[in-house]
């Protein structure tokens, strides 16, 4: 049995962001994605008939599927009956915290300010997606709301790279969701799913390379 969303987000840091022009470019994305070794694979509502695309997904071996920009109840219902297994939305919504606890999904909502992240934290956030993380700041910007926040789980999105991903883990997060960098639209709607695969592997390469808090020691 595939691992707990969380649980592998804890473990490989990474988290695919499937938007695409279409429903088979979605899918197409997300394989390519799953070949390059990231099992988290984020489905958004801005895909077309983004409830078949989770199914498909779902029924990949060791694939761990979810949907993002998750804005209603009902579309996490929707997400959740196709196979999600976590919920993403660029906000916290205490009805949609509601269904994903009672369905036992992981939910990540996204906030911006400490108040928001602390807000949704207490509404039943399992991790919180600071976004956009890019124009806050990067990096820097966690380092700074760390002190207030403790320990609380964070997941960089909006601006997360290849080559500032170590830098977000660094800073305390707990993983990257990936976009553009990863699975750019783009590159679906060309056919070039090979890029796509190459572009998980090298993340996959860059998470793994020891970091400073490693060699000191640390987690």
């Amino acid at each position: 049995m595939t691992p707990h969303p969380i649980e592998c987000l804890r473990e490989h840091h990474l988290l695919a962001v499937i938007r695409a022009r279409t429903t088979a470019d979605a899918i197409g994305a997300a394989d390519a994605v799953l070949r390059g070794g990231i099992a988290l694979v984020e489905i958004t509502f801005t895909v077309p008939e983004t409830p078949r695309a989770i199914a498909e997904l779902s029924a990949r071996p060791g694939a761990i599927p979810g949907a993002g920009t998750v804005l209603t109840p009902a579309q996490a219902r929707d997400a959740l009956a196709a196979g999600a297994r976590f919920i993403v939305a660029p906000n916290f919504d205490p009805a949609v915290a509601r269904v994903a606890r009672d369905a036992g999904a992981a939910y990540l909502p996204g906030a911006y300010t400490t108040t928001e992240i602390l807000a949704a934290r207490a509404g039943g956030a399992d991790v919180v997606k600071v976004y956009p993380v890019g124009v806050a700041g990067g990096p820097a910007y966690i380092r700074v709301i760390r002190e207030p926040l403790g320990d609380l789980p964070l997941l960089a999105a909006g601006g997360t790279t290849l080559e500032n991903t170590p830098a977000f883990l660094e800073a305390g997060c707990v993983g990257v969701g990936l976009g553009p960098a990863l699975a750019d639209p783009a590159l679906a709607a060309a056919g070039r799913f090979d890029e796509i695969t190459r572009r998980a592997e090298a993340f996959v390469r860059r998470v793994a390379e020891p970091r400073p808090a490693q060699t000191a020691g640390g987690a």
